[in-house]
């Protein structure tokens, strides 16, 4: 048996502060099983489709209790996004699964947060599954998103007939796009870096590579502590682990959140066959890449990938947990404002959120060719029962 000592990481460069951020996870309700191809290189038997629920996350700024959304989910209503996205869905052969229960409006409602009390949604990116319905929010909510966005995406529809926008989502509200260019450009890991509120308590991180405009948020939940909200800098955890800062351990135990499928402890040769790698390669680099096939769900793959080289610094490190927004592991571990409105995350590390979340991506893998996880949802879901594509995209 090998042992793999792990390549030290380069440092990151985090900026001291005091001050931090409340962070609180929320379930968006939106449950998607869609095809790998656009999303992961390369196909893996067994995995061809994968499930991809979808996090969203509340920020408090804990010194003046000012909240922002990071992320809003997919709308209740999907059937009422622009024809360009619901054209997607009546023709794709990509989406096999979409059901969403609640807006996260109503997650935000039930919580007892007031959408009077959302300062600010940061949209990582303008996919469906990040934008939500903020016209269910007041005009007082203003909106964040990255270099680009205005120019690429707007105006919205109807008043641009081909944009994935609404025009509704935006009416009347303040757009702030970020910028990373300017005197004293601040770095954090590879990434330029945004300093929010001023203080060094959430920074917004310009990670491109999926989709124009893409960033990530680095949330500090205590003074030497981080939560980075991968958004869709990658789409499943196996695309980020393992790597040569995080090898595959030679032995799994109950530690690492396996199924029971599993024995205890678990060789790690158990999940080498369907690693697409070679030798050591299967221990020290992770089973995907962002995909590069035609119709790719990334704008620049090539791009993608060093920015997920660039999200393995910070995983490597131990003041820093990484939270990507379709990792089904996420909601088996984290607290959820959905369950309780005084859950928080802030104590992930003292929790050891990290090591459980780390390899647990390995149960969707495929056992013996075949599926690791059923589907979290099949077909069309609407107002509580399958429909057909037809029936769910009618007006």
């Amino acid at each position: 048996m090998t042992t793999i000592q792990p390549k030290p990481p380069p440092p990151l460069s985090l900026p001291p502060s005091t001050s931090y951020i409340t962070l609180q996870a929320l379930n968006t309700t939106a449950q998607l099983y869609v095809k790998s191809a656009n999303f992961l290189s390369p196909l893996i038997p067994g995995h061809e489709i994968y499930n991809c629920p979808t996090l969203a996350f509340l920020l408090t700024h804990k010194s003046s209790n000012r909240k922002i959304l990071f992320d809003a989910g997919v709308r209740k209503d999907y059937w009422n996004y622009s024809p360009l996205i619901t054209n997607h869905f009546a023709t794709s052969v990509n989406v096999k699964g979409l059901r969403v229960e609640k807006g996260v409006d109503e997650v935000l409602l039930d919580a007892g947060v007031a959408l009077q009390e959302v300062e600010a949604v940061v949209w990582s990116h303008w996919h469906f599954d990040h934008v939500g319905d903020l016209s269910r929010f007041p005009t007082s909510t203003k909106i964040v998103v990255g270099p680009g966005f205005k120019e690429n995406l707007l105006p919205g529809y109807p008043a641009n007939p081909e944009s994935p926008l609404l025009e509704s989502d935006y009416a009347g509200k303040e757009m702030e796009e970020i910028s990373f260019e300017g005197e004293g450009e601040l770095r954090i890991g590879m990434f330029r870096a945004y300093d929010f509120f001023g203080d060094g308590s959430f920074y917004l991180l310009d990670v491109p590579g999926h989709a124009i405009g893409h960033m990530c948020g680095l949330a500090r939940t205590a003074e030497n502590s981080f939560v980075l909200l991968g958004a869709d800098a990658c789409h499943f955890a196996g695309a980020l682990r393992p790597s040569q800062y995080l090898p595959m351990p030679e032995t799994l135990d109950g530690r690492w959140g396996l199924d029971p499928y599993f024995m205890n402890p678990c060789p790690w040769e158990l999940f080498g066959d369907c690693h697409p790698g070679t030798g050591e390669e299967k221990r020290t680099s992770p089973y995907y890449t962002a995909s590069m096939a035609l119709g790719s769900a990334y704008v620049e793959p090539e791009m993608a990938n060093k920015s997920i080289q660039g999200l393995k610094e910070f995983d490597a490190s131990d003041n820093v947990l990484i939270c990507l927004a379709h990792d089904p592991g996420l909601f088996e571990v984290l607290p959820l404002l959905n369950d309780g409105p005084r859950n928080e995350i802030n104590g992930w590390k003292e929790s050891g959120y990290k090591e459980m979340l780390r390899l647990r991506f390995l149960n969707e893998l495929p056992k013996e060719g075949k599926p690791g996880r059923e589907p979290i949802v099949l077909g069309f879901w609407r107002d509580g029962k399958e429909v057909s594509a037809t029936e769910a995209l009618a007006k």
